[in-house]
């Protein structure tokens, strides 16, 4: 939960970090930062949402449904790297967190199974 929480609210911040020093520019300036401003811009955007993922990933994770805290805590992470390689670092706590949700969740579905056999 808390890698989740943590993740999300860094991601946030450095989501609208780049979405204020993108809206500062003009449309000049915009147009000769080519492709690579726009995807800074795009993964801004998504970093926002990987706020929102992250912290509903922790709560849900909190919850016990680890593999749906997981795999939303690894979509806040993961989809911003598509377009901003250079946010690896930030978004990497947000990526630990839905790993170890879903080794949570396969640890608890193993030992569940052997408790349930014996």
């Amino acid at each position: 939960m808390i890698l989740g929480v943590l993740g999300g609210l860094i991601a946030g911040a450095l989501g609208m970090k780049w979405l204020g020093d993108f809206g500062q520019l003009n449309e000049m300036q915009r147009a000769l930062g080519g492709e690579q401003l726009q995807n800074m811009g795009t993964a801004g955007l998504l970093m926002i949402l990987s706020l929102v993922l992250g912290v509903t990933g922790g709560i849900m994770s909190w919850k016990h449904k680890f593999l749906v805290g997981g795999v939303l805590m690894l979509l806040g992470g993961i989809i911003p790297l598509l377009f901003a390689k250079q946010a690896i670092l930030f978004l990497s706590v947000l990526v630990a967190g839905g790993i170890v949700a879903l080794l949570a969740h396969f640890k608890s579905g193993v030992a569940g199974e052997i408790t349930n056999v014996g």
